[in-house]
């Protein structure tokens, strides 16, 4: 169970590294639109994984890719937006969720339209 310390910490993380990628991070190569969508902190703080869509033009491995490269900035500027002890290592991960739902959701409906027709035969 987490504590609500460390979740209070992966909020502001989040909150932070979310601003970070939106307004300090300049890469022209990037046309997508990046959230943080959840940050993983380990309780003694030494790591935190952090979670990432993307929607555009551009890949989200290639979006992955490029966050991946940028880690070691995104934590300097994360030690100076939040103060503590030890500042975090970064590992950023692709957010599979979204397409994990849609999955689940197109398999729903597929099921529902062979138990439908399976009705309509009995009539």
């Amino acid at each position: 169970m987490k504590s609500v310390r460390i979740e209070r910490i992966n909020s502001e993380i989040q909150k932070a590294i979310s601003h970070i990628i939106d307004n300090d991070i300049r890469d022209p190569q990037i046309d997508a639109i990046i959230s943080v969508s959840s940050v993983e902190t380990t309780p003694d703080l030494s790591y935190c994984r952090v979670y990432i869509t993307s929607i555009g033009n551009t890949p989200s491995d290639e979006v992955l890719a490029r966050i991946k490269g940028a880690a070691g900035f995104i934590r300097g500027r994360l030690s100076k937006m939040i103060r503590l002890r030890i500042t975090p290592r970064l590992e950023f991960l692709k957010d599979e969720s979204v397409e994990y739902s849609s999955k689940i959701e197109n398999i729903l409906k597929n099921i529902t339209y062979s138990t439908e027709a399976d009705s309509d035969d009995e009539e």
